[in-house]
């Protein structure tokens, strides 16, 4: 793929280094950075270059991976190399007048099929491409600090079906979450954002607090590091100013949105010194009068982004927690503080600041119910459950297993669907959440984890519509095991299939000890659980855990795959649950570094629970899943996970 980015001040080192590391392992592939100033070429290649050796010393990147992407880089200050560009990102300039004039030049360079997108704060793509001889392949791409790693991507489409989804596709294959807003002024994030940065700025001008109180006051409630904190670190003061003009002048726009005069005052200058810092100190009653003003402005204008169609509601919660660094989406923060509240700080708000809009959700107290981590998407008679947790790969907490178990209940009271495709943002499916794993306390705690999956696994299993899996990449632990339970599983060509429980100082606790070996076989079964080793698509599929071939696109394939079942042409079905017969000698496997104790725990449940019924072996599981939590190598593999990642092998000591 080659792609180009048009230049290199502030963003666009940092947008060509994420998609260098993006397509660094696809043979051919160039990143062309532009621009007409040789000395601004020069430090974004230099920035570059920096990212590449820190990677390298702290041992993130391979030296021959590093020489690769540095490779693959083309600084240039001639627009006309990019003409075998697939992709061009234009991230230049925010001025409208500068970015028509790029692109104009731009088309007459440029392919037929080349994509163009723009990276901006706030200007409509209408008014972008206006003047355009192609307008339906420009697109607004507007990326977020930092740009070479934050994953979120704000996509407003063209109205060309076709060329949107190769967009949408376009940025997934460079390393990103594309987040689809509607064409209004500073789309869904910058919205949020900006109003949030100018509320903040008129506290500090009318003297109500200063900014190193205002920012130890937001940071504590709510995180992000405080707005004043994050103006220092992108020197965005004169670009808010600029988003809260277009604001003011759109069509919902209002007097309450002119951008307070501190902001230009300030200009590129800190507003904190970090030599002689503010004193954050203050009292109750100030920390409450900052943050109502402050919640009710990001309240009223998440809502609405929501009410308004701009952002679908489970988008705009994970774009405001990752874009902006929230500890939580402000959906979720309004939830917990209930519709009461929220009506009351921002009924309040509006009162004493007008041109202040009050969202009817808000003021109807009737907060718009949504699922945090994952989606429900219709094709006809078919429904797709979408697991959306990318920046985890779609690990499974309690939270999502939940999500996953009221979608699967409603669709199935649902008349209008006939079957069901089960997968995840990108098809990964990376396994349990850690994190809580880690922290369950007692083997009570482990064993009750367990037995609460049950019931969600089994509704899957039980389903009398067809359920089919559709993964690809890393489909591992919690992951592969919610796959098992369906009645069919369909396989992307980067499959990358285990149970690495064992290298954590646990088993499997979602169904692996027992649904494995029923689809497999126990020889091949036991020893992936006991090795924790993974398997690719081909071996997937031809051992019988996939349906099949690998394929390009697996959703699809899963679609047509339930259209069969239901057309009677083919059958897919549950894991038997009958028991069933384990050799009385098992293969010698060589588990290496692994637990001894664990290593006896999974063996001892993997005998036992396959004589019974499934349902009776799952529970075998779940009590050998407690029986860990009383070794010491639970504590080890999980704090060597934590602390280290997958790839530094834990040191058991086998008890």
């Amino acid at each position: 793929m080659i792609v180009g980015v048009i230049g290199s001040g502030a963003i666009g080192p940092d947008l060509a280094y994420g998609f260098l590391s993006a397509l660094a392992r696809e043979a051919g592939s160039k990143v062309y950075l532009v621009d007409i100033q040789q000395e601004a070429l020069d430090r974004g290649a230099a920035r570059i270059a920096g990212y590449l050796q820190k990677g390298v010393a702290r041992g993130k990147i391979a030296s021959s991976a590093a020489k690769a992407i540095q490779g693959a880089l083309v600084p240039t200050r001639n627009l006309a190399d990019l003409k075998d560009c697939d992709y061009v990102l234009e991230a230049a300039s925010e001025d409208l007048s500068i970015k028509r004039r790029i692109l104009a030049e731009l088309e007459g360079i440029v392919r037929p099929d080349c994509l163009i997108g723009f990276a901006t704060s706030g200007l409509p793509r209408k008014h972008i491409a206006s003047e355009a001889k192609h307008p339906e392949r420009c697109f607004v791409n507007h990326p977020f600090y930092p740009a070479w790693r934050s994953l979120p991507i704000e996509i407003v489409l063209s109205g060309d079906e076709t060329l949107g989804a190769k967009m949408v596709s376009t940025i997934e294959k460079l390393g990103r979450v594309p987040i689809i807003t509607a064409d209004v002024e500073c789309f869904a994030a910058d919205d949020v954002f900006c109003n949030y940065i100018a509320e903040a700025a008129r506290i500090v001008e009318e003297g109500v607090a200063t900014p190193a109180q205002v920012d130890a006051i937001v940071h504590a409630a709510i995180g992000g590091g405080g707005p004043f904190n994050v103006m220092d670190l992108t020197k965005g003061n004169l670009l808010v100013h600029k988003c809260q003009q277009l604001m003011q002048k759109a069509e919902t726009g209002s007097g309450w949105f002119a951008p307070p005069a501190i902001l230009t005052k300030q200009g590129d200058k800190p507003w904190h010194d970090r030599k002689a810092p503010g004193d954050p100190a203050h009292d109750e009653a100030l920390g409450k009068k900052v943050l109502d003003r402050i919640l009710a402005v990001i309240f009223a204008r998440t809502y609405f982004v929501v009410d308004h169609g701009v952002c679908e509601a489970t988008d705009a919660n994970w774009l405001m927690r990752m874009a902006l660094g929230f500890r939580s989406g402000t959906l979720e923060l309004a939830e917990e503080l209930g519709a009461e509240r929220v009506h009351e700080l921002c009924t309040k708000y509006a009162a004493e600041h007008p041109g202040f809009y009050v969202p009817r959700s808000i003021i109807d107290k009737n907060l718009p119910a949504f699922q945090r981590t994952v989606k429900t998407e219709r094709d006809g008679e078919l429904a797709v459950v979408r697991i959306f947790r990318p920046e985890v790969k779609n690990a499974l907490s309690k939270l999502t297993l939940s999500e996953i178990d009221r979608a699967i209940a409603t669709l199935e009271s649902d008349p209008t669907v006939r079957g069901i495709v089960l997968t995840s943002y990108d098809g990964a499916l990376a396994g349990a959440d850690i994190n809580e794993l880690a922290a369950l306390p007692t083997p009570e705690a482990c064993r009750k984890t367990c037995l609460d999956s049950h019931p969600i696994f089994d509704r899957i299993a039980r389903s009398n519509k067809p359920i089919v899996a559709a993964v690809d990449g890393a489909v591992l632990g919690g992951g592969a095991e919610l796959s098992m339970a369906c009645h069919a599983r369909v396989v992307g060509k980067s499959l990358v299939l285990g149970q690495p429980e064992v290298n954590l100082g646990i088993i499997p606790g979602y169904g692996g000890t027992q649904r494995l070996p029923r689809l497999i076989g126990v020889e091949r079964a036991i020893d992936l659980l006991r090795t924790g080793r993974s398997v690719r698509a081909a071996d997937a599929c031809a051992w019988g855990w996939a349906h099949g071939e690998p394929v390009a696109d697996p959703v699809a394939s899963a679609k047509q795959l339930v259209r069969e079942h239901l057309a009677g042409t083919k059958r897919v079905a549950p894991v038997d649950p009958a028991p069933l017969a384990v050799p009385d000698t098992l293969p010698q496997v060589d588990i290496g570094h692994r637990s001894l104790a664990i290593d006896a725990i999974l063996v001892d449940v993997v005998r036992r629970g396959l004589k019974k019924p499934l349902a009776e072996g799952l529970t075998i599981e779940a009590d050998g899943f407690a029986r860990c939590r009383s070794t010491v190598d639970m504590d080890v593999g999980m704090k060597n996970f934590i602390q280290n990642g997958p790839r530094v092998p834990a040191a058991f000591l086998h008890e």
